[in-house]
This record gives C-alpha cells, sequence and structure tokens, in this order.
C-alpha cells in the first residue's frame, strides 16, 4: 500500500485479486455451516477479506471520502453443485467494477487445485504483486537501462527479492518451531501484527486497515454483489436457512444401536449396513441436521451429541442394546490425544457400562502394529513395539484406548469388542489416502520405503459386515479383530490406478526408512533446541509404514464368518477407481481431469 499511496506505482489503472483455494466443507460438511446455507452467503463469509484488499486500495482515488465506490458492478456465479438438504453453491466466481478510471477484478475459486491468492496492481509506473500463499511482496519498474537491459535488471531483481523474503519465511518458521518467541508464519505474523497495531493505534487514529468503516463498506460490497448475482432471496440481510428438524423414529421402530462417528467414512457404511441387515439405528452427531444425505432415512434417528461431552451420551443411551464407537478425538500431540480422545473414550465407556450396554465395539487400527520387514505374519496375539507408540500419537492414543476399554472389561464389566481395520477403501472415501503414502499436496506423494510391498487393504463395505456380524456371533466378548483382505496391491500399482483413471501425473518421492529416520531425527533436534515435549523418533516407526509385513484375518473370517472382497480386479474398481470417479468428479467410467486433486485428509483407520 505504501507504493500505492506514494505514488511510486503512478496512477492505477488495473486491480485483480485472485482467491484459489479449495472449500474443504462443500464436499466434507458440516452442510449446516452458514456459508453453504445460501448461494451468496460466501459474499459474507469468505470475500470480505478481499472486499476489503480492493477498498483500500482505492481508498487513494477518493481522498476526500476515504474510498473511492466501486461502480458498474457485474457478478458472475459459475459452476454450480448440489449439496444435502437442497443447498446449492457456486465454486467459481468474477466480480468486476471500476473505482473512477481504475478497473478493479475480484475472482474466486473454492474447487480443487493449485492454491493462489494474490493482489496484483498495475499502475502508470510499474506493478506491485503481493503473494500471500508465498509472503512475498514484488515491485517491477523501469530502471535507466536500455529495454532489453531493463527487462533482465527487473527479472533479476524480482527473483533476487523474492529469494530473499522466501528465506525471511523460512528462517522464521524455523526459529519458531524451535521454541524462540517468533511468529510462526506468515499467518500467525499478520494476526499478531494486526492485534498490536489496534493496540498502538486505538488511542489516536485507528489504522485505516482495522478501521470499522473498512468493513462496513467490505459488508456493503458484498451485499451489493450479492443482489447482481441475482440468486434469489435473502442476499442483502443474509441469515441462515432454517434447518431440517431431526426425523425421529417411528415410534414403532425402538433403535437398539447406537453409532458413534456415524457420519463419518466408515459409519456410514456402518449406518447403511446395519439398516439393510435390519436394524434401527441412532447416530450421535454434533450436526445432526448437516448430516450426510445417507443417513436421512426413517430407519436412522439423528440425535446431537459428541463422545467427548459426557451430558450429552446418556440421553442418546436410551433403550440402546448396542453401541458402535467410531469417533476419533483429534490432536497433534500426545497430551491433545490424552484430553481429547483417550480421557473422553473412557467416560464414555464407563457410562455405556452403567447403561447395561450387552455390547460395546470399537474400531481401532492395524496402526499399533509394527509391520515392518522384521514383523512376519502379524496376529491378533502381535503385541505393540513401545518405541513406536511412543513416536506415534495416533497409534498410541488407538493402543490406551484399547488398554483402557480392556481395564474397564475386566473392572466394570464392559462387555467388548476390537476391531483393527486395515486401510479401508471405498465409496466415499479419499483417493489420496495417508495409509498409502504421505501426502505434502496432492500431486506430490512421500512413499514409505520402494512402494513395492503389498498392502493391508480392505473395502468399507467389507468392514462394515464385518462389525455387523459381531453383533450375533457368538464367543466374541473380549476379542479383537485384524480386518484386512489378502494383500495384492502394492502402493506403487494402486497410484498406478489413481493416475491412470483420474488422468493426472503424481510425483513419486521413494522414501526409505533410513531417510525417514534421518530426517525426524532433525526436527527432532530443531523442536528440541527451544523447548520441552519434543518427541524422539522411532525407527520402528519409520520403517513399519512400509508394510513390509503380512497382516492375518483369519480369525475374523472363521469366527465372524467373514467373507472380505479378495478379487484383485473387484479391489482396483471399488477401492481405487470408484473414489477417484466420485471424488474427482468425472462421472462413471470417464476419463481426465481439469483440476488437481484436493488436499488429502487421513480417515477414521489410517496408520
Amino acid at each position: 500500500m505504501a507504493d500505492v499511496s506514494s505514488g511510486r506505482l503512478g496512477h492505477l489503472d488495473q486491480i485483480d485479486i485472485v482467491w484459489n483455494k479449495e472449500l474443504g466443507q462443500v464436499k466434507g460438511g458440516p452442510f449446516s455451516a452458514f456459508m453453504l446455507a445460501h448461494p451468496s452467503h460466501i459474499l459474507f463469509e469468505v470475500a470480505p477479506h478481499s472486499f476489503a484488499h480492493a477498498l483500500h486500495l482505492t481508498s487513494g482515488l477518493a481522498p476526500n471520502t476515504g474510498a473511492a465506490e466501486i461502480t458498474d458492478l457485474s457478478v458472475d456465479a459459475r459452476d454450480e453443485v448440489a449439496l444435502p438438504r437442497g443447498l446449492r453453491f457456486f465454486r467459481r466466481w468474477e466480480i468486476r467494477g471500476w473505482a473512477g478510471k481504475t478497473s478493479v477484478r475480484i475472482r474466486f475459486c473454492f474447487d480443487a487445485g493449485y492454491p493462489e491468492h494474490y493482489v496484483h496492481v498495475r499502475g502508470s509506473n510499474g506493478t506491485g504483486h503481493v503473494d500471500f500463499e508465498n509472503n512475498t511482496y514484488v515491485r517491477q519498474e523501469h530502471t535507466p537501462y536500455l529495454l532489453d537491459i531493463d527487462r533482465f535488471v527487473n527479472v533479476g531483481h524480482a527473483a533476487q527479492s523474492a529469494l530473499t523474503q522466501a528465506g525471511a519465511t523460512l528462517g522464521q518458521v524455523v526459529l519458531a518451531k524451535a521454541g524462540l518467541p517468533v511468529a510462526g508464519g506468515p499467518f500467525a505474523e499478520s494476526i499478531t501484527r494486526a492485534v498490536r497495531c489496534f493496540y498502538d493505534t486505538r488511542v489516536g487514529r485507528l489504522d485505516p486497515r482495522l478501521d470499522v468503516a473498512l468493513a462496513k463498506g467490505a459488508v456493503a460490497l458484498a451485499t451489493r454483489a450479492a443482489e447482481r448475482a441475482g440468486l434469489g432471496q435473502d442476499t442483502h440481510a443474509p441469515a441462515k436457512v432454517a434447518p431440517r428438524p431431526v426425523t425421529p423414529a417411528a415410534s414403532t421402530l425402538r433403535p437398539d444401536t447406537l453409532v458413534v462417528g456415524g457420519t463419518g467414512f466408515i459409519g456410514r457404511a456402518l449406518v447403511r449396513r446395519l439398516v439393510e441387515s435390519g436394524v434401527h439405528v441412532r447416530v450421535l452427531a454434533r450436526d445432526p441436521d448437516g448430516a450426510p444425505p445417507e443417513l436421512m432415512r426413517p430407519e436412522v434417528e439423528r440425535v446431537r451429541g459428541d463422545f467427548t461431552d459426557v451430558a450429552s451420551v446418556g440421553p442418546a443411551l436410551d433403550g440402546i442394546k448396542h453401541v458402535y464407537h467410531l469417533a476419533r478425538g483429534y490432536g497433534n500431540t500426545w497430551d491433545e490425544y490424552l484430553r481429547w480422545d483417550v480421557a473422553p473414550t473412557r467416560a464414555f465407556a464407563e457410562v455405556c457400562a452403567k447403561a447395561g450396554v450387552e455390547h460395546f465395539f470399537y474400531a481401532s487400527s492395524i496402526a499399533i502394529y509394527y509391520a515392518g520387514a522384521r514383523a512376519g505374519v502379524i496376529t491378533e496375539d502381535t503385541a505393540p513395539v513401545d518405541s513406536m507408540l511412543r513416536a506415534n500419537a495416533y497409534a498410541r492414543s488407538k493402543a490406551e484406548n484399547e488398554r483402557v476399554l480392556t481395564e474397564l472389561m475386566r473392572t466394570a464389566g464392559l462387555p467388548l469388542t476390537l476391531f483393527r481395520p486395515g486401510i479401508v477403501l471405498g465409496a466415499g472415501g479419499p483417493p489420496l489416502h495417508w495409509g498409502i503414502a504421505a501426502w505434502p499436496y496432492p500431486s506430490v506423494c512421500r512413499l514409505y520405503g520402494s512402494g513395492d510391498h503389498p498392502l493391508p487393504i480392505v473395502l468399507v463395505d467389507d468392514v462394515a459386515d464385518a462389525m455387523v456380524a459381531a453383533r450375533t456371533a457368538k464367543n466374541v466378548l473380549g476379542q479383537s479383530y485384524n480386518l484386512t483382505a489378502d494383500p495384492c496391491i502394492t502402493a506403487n500399482q494402486y497410484l498406478d490406478e489413481v493416475e491412470r483413471s483420474a488422468g493426472v501425473t503424481i510425483r513419486r518421492v521413494p522414501v526409505s526408512a533410513p531417510r525417514a529416520y534421518v530426517t525426524a531425527l532433525s526436527k527432532f533436534a530443531v523442536k528440541s533446541a527451544g523447548r520441552s515435549g519434543a518427541v524422539l523418533p522411532s525407527y520402528a516407526d519409520c520403517e513399519g509404514k512400509s508394510f513390509a509385513g503380512t497382516f492375518s484375518a483369519a480369525k475374523a473370517e472363521r469366527e465372524l464368518g467373514w467373507k472380505p472382497e479378495k478379487r484383485r480386479e473387484v479391489l482396483v474398481s471399488e477401492g481405487i477407481h470408484r473414489p477417484v470417479r466420485e471424488y474427482f468428479e468425472l462421472g462413471d467410467g470417464s476419463a481426465g481431469l481439469g483440476a488437481a486433486a484436493s488436499a488429502p485428509t487421513q480417515p477414521e483407520s489410517t496408520p
């Protein structure tokens, strides 16, 4: 802004603002969120950031009023998608207008793709480009040299400036990870500076970027843009669409089964299979109104609650005989997992035991096992490796939950059965799966080792079938069951099928166990230099992710009568091709993809 207000860029000709970032809620919900309740609400939820930039940049064009009004506004909303509950959403917006002689163009894309967020200003004397994603600002203006030399010097200065700023940003992040009192990155720094600026200027004249006038102007611009878009009622003063009432089970259909985590990937398949087997289900959900459409059926009663809130669990247990605990707490550190996963699981199980439920099923994970080259055949009797668990908070939380629940079975009579699903694939799941590889970006994956070991995959419907079968199987109390199909697909073969089906190329980076361990040790050294609590890496954890070991699910097949799909062609079709078509919106049998994949997510039972 300094280059604009000082006149260094000259008279403003064009202002281009681009926000190209995937909005995960469009695919994953919750669908009762304000931004999804009406097509125009995104202009009041996300767009005001960009509207504020436009208004602030044009403020110098009308010094007596503080901001030049953006006139001749035109709005295009494209790429409509249908959401649950009859909602509509537009993933691409282009808003154009004029501030005097200055052209203003603002573009949004909320679909998957390479992320971009920048402001580009063209003036009569030069250009300025702010890249929010990379935390750089590059100015280009003429030098005293001849044209060809001028271009060379401009490119060199821009590259040098960007490199210097990028280095400073990286250094700041490293210092923050080392525990020093600096902002942890561009976003954290921007918040810190905004708060400091507010307190530094509130006594006198508040910084115009924080002034209420700019906020009111951004909302007014959003309102005008919503009106110009012409997408129906409720655009001038947006309000939430009235939530669809929770559908109770009919009086003659009393649920006897409670599913916690029923809105998740495995949970949805479980609810569907339970209903198909004639069971009436109650689902505990934080947002019953935003539940996935497959749960909106008369056999499914949706009640508001959260397993981390014991007060909400008691009423949900009324009339319940069978409880499936598929919910997963969250966290990055072990302390966070203790607080948000282990402790709530204990409290939830204690309430279930006191309520006298007949069966408590818990979905653990094969992540608790060491599965490296020295593992051999892994059965339910294979003990976890303590050093690996200490380095992997997710696996440690699953193992600790198993220990806690087993203890409650002995001391409180909890009727417990444990499931340990493998790498779960299928419709509704993410094809960029963290059990297959690590995904720093949608177009880049880091293979665990060479990527040539057959993986312990299993279809989500088969996992659900095993869980349903355990309701009526004999002698399952106190038992645990590995749920995997016969290994027949390697990570590289999996990625081959994703590329072939989606029409994309994924960069693969094989990471050997020694390399992964050295990298983890380096991060540990940085983190432990300035603060306590850093976790020492485990070589067993790094090497075990290769899945060189072999999993056996013979016990589940024998005792539950479980028959998982083992045909390779079906596993590929249902576990890879179908999720790819769904996720990338290719349609049945289509090939080719115009946009990159969205940021991968780690599902409930991914190791």
